[in-house]
């Protein structure tokens, strides 16, 4: 991302993106972070709590987070949010998985991986050398009785009655949709070999369906666009979009380079919510929900990279990873949030609406036509575009065997 250049004009400051009112300029230049000691940085400090707690403190808002996780009382009544992780033991998550199924042939298997589980857990504290902001997302916000994916490939070979069972793409944690398993070491190669081929011919793999809050701008677009992790202080390493970038760099990796395709499916306006669709051939470093939020419009649940947008007298603008605002919670406009039927100290607990709808394997068949395994959006996902008027009542995306019949012709065809 280019970097912005500041002009200082009392009392605003203009930013590549417009006037922005000086109180949202929470950090300062390099050289006046030198002038200043660390001990006088803390003394400025507020000692009052930050607005982003919500007037409870950081035990209370975990309690209540966990409450809203483990589905216990006190908590909104039967809200769609509240069941997202209702399975306490390994075989019951492995039976939930079985039971998503939406395709199986020849050794190959796809299941629909709820939102939140993860393949592996990942130890909060990391390397010390790559800590990032990435990483924080595995540290808090789901029970610690949930189990993960690996935990329940023992219990999934016992009940497909297969040998040998591995995954070979999934969604990643913190969304939900398509995971993809092998029973053998020769069929996990072919597909990994179509995933190659979609790369060469710059074909994107992958479906997304995001809910975000705004409409993407522009509404449409196909590009190729890099991205890098970039060092800002206090948080560690965060991702950002770059416009310029040179060859060396990505040969070195230090930037990698993505297909995207984003295109709005629906835009309400009295809530302000799209449904996007978005096609990528890769989702390194947390890629899709940094995109969105690039193209001005960021995931609904998003509590990572949503605030790098702000809307200031109706006029949506960029904010830097530096800028300390950037790591307040999402802000979520009243007409919107109104229909999630929240509490407003559960802002929070709004899961991230990102879905993995479809993953296309490029040459798969024998004739080398491609195969399309597709999967219908958690009931939760369905939940929130019925209350922000993006599906009606009669889009029954959560009908197993529809799925099925609509992969089947889309297979034959």
């Amino acid at each position: 991302m280019p970097f912005l250049c500041v002009k200082v004009i009392k009392p605003c400051v203009v930013w590549e993106y417009g006037l922005v009112p000086i109180r949202f300029i929470a950090s300062a230049t390099k050289q006046s972070n030198k002038r200043e000691s660390p001990n006088i940085r803390k003394r400025r400090r507020p000692k009052h709590q930050h607005p982003s707690n919500f007037g409870l403190s950081s035990k209370e808002k975990k309690a209540l987070k966990k409450k809203l996780l483990l589905n216990e009382k006190e908590t909104t009544n039967d809200h769609a949010f509240k069941e997202l992780y209702p399975w306490k033991t390994k075989l019951e998550l492995a039976q939930h998985l079985r039971n998503t199924e939406v395709y199986n042939n020849d050794g190959l298997i796809a299941l629909c991986k709820p939102y939140g589980i993860a393949q592996v857990l990942v130890n909060p504290e990391g390397d010390g050398s790559s800590r990032s902001v990435i990483q924080t997302l595995n540290s808090g916000g789901i029970p610690d009785n949930v189990p993960t994916i690996r935990d329940t490939l023992p219990l999934l070979k016992e009940l497909y009655g297969v040998p040998h069972l591995e995954v070979i793409k999934s969604t990643e944690r913190w969304s939900s949709g398509l995971i993809l398993l092998c029973t053998n070491k020769e069929l996990t190669e072919k597909v990994q070999k179509c995933f190659r081929r979609s790369a060469s011919f710059e074909q994107p793999a992958l479906t997304y369906w995001a809910v975000t809050v705004g409409l993407p701008k522009p509404t449409t677009i196909a590009t190729k666009v890099g991205s890098t992790l970039e060092y800002v202080s206090n948080a560690g390493k965060v991702p950002v979009i770059l416009k310029n970038y040179s060859n060396a760099s990505v040969k070195k990796g230090v930037v990698r380079l993505s297909l995207v395709e984003h295109n709005a499916l629906i835009f309400n306006k009295e809530t302000g919510a799209s449904l996007v669709e978005v096609n990528v051939q890769g989702v390194h470093w947390h890629f899709l929900r940094v995109w969105l939020s690039y193209s001005y419009s960021p995931i609904l649940g998003d509590a990572l990279y949503s605030a790098r947008v702000k809307t200031v007298a109706g006029r949506r603008l960029k904010i830097s990873p530096h800028n300390l605002t950037y790591y307040e919670p999402q802000v979520i406009p009243e007409p919107l949030f109104s229909k999630l039927e929240l509490q407003p100290t559960a802002v929070e607990m709004i899961p991230c609406h990102l879905h993995l709808a479809k993953v296309r394997l490029t040459g798969f068949q024998k004739d080398k036509s491609d195969l399309i395994i597709s999967a219908p959006p958690p009931s939760h996902f369905v939940w929130t575009c019925r209350q922000l008027g993006l599906m009606t009542d009669k889009d029954d995306y959560t009908s197993e065997a529809e799925t099925k019949t609509t992969l089947q012709k889309e297979n034959e065809g």
